[in-house]
């Protein structure tokens, strides 16, 4: 039996990355977009990064087959524009995985309607807080169940 504490975050367990190949990373600020790259790259994924979500979508729609994920932050150059990001990602048939983080996760109350936000209406795999994040560097991967 494992000693080994299941950490949480609001009550849901938290996992490890996943095993990506090729991460496109969607953010403006390059403290998180930094330790997200970081986090994936640990695990074995190369990552590319988009500053805005007009740059992502662009990339997405230049080459998605070649992305097996995608994490974008939700308030760049607009507070929303990230939404954008997921819904772009889900229209042009991105087959990938898409993960949203945000610090709009980290209030319970806010973590609950933005874990059906962006998981049931904007299709996102994974939701990642960025309080952690700011607070030591711990990226934590949230599963999105539907």
């Amino acid at each position: 039996m494992s000693t080994t504490p299941i950490r949480r975050w609001h009550g849901l367990a938290v996992g490890e990355s996943p095993a990506f190949r090729h991460v496109l990373v969607v953010d403006d600020n390059d403290f998180y977009a930094e330790r997200l790259s970081a986090d994936l790259a640990a695990r074995g994924a190369t990552c590319e990064r988009a500053c805005s979500a007009a740059e992502g979508m662009a990339m997405l729609d230049a080459g998605r087959e070649r992305y097996d994920a995608v994490v974008t932050d939700i308030s760049m150059e607009t507070e929303l524009a990230g939404l954008k990001v997921l819904r772009h990602a889900r229209r042009i048939g991105f087959r990938g995985q898409v993960a949203s983080a945000t610090t709009a996760l980290d209030a319970r109350w806010a973590f609950t309607l933005n874990r059906f936000f962006l998981g049931v209406v904007y299709r996102a795999d994974y939701l990642i807080p960025k309080r952690p994040i700011a607070r030591d560097g711990e990226v934590l991967w949230i599963r999105v169940s539907r």
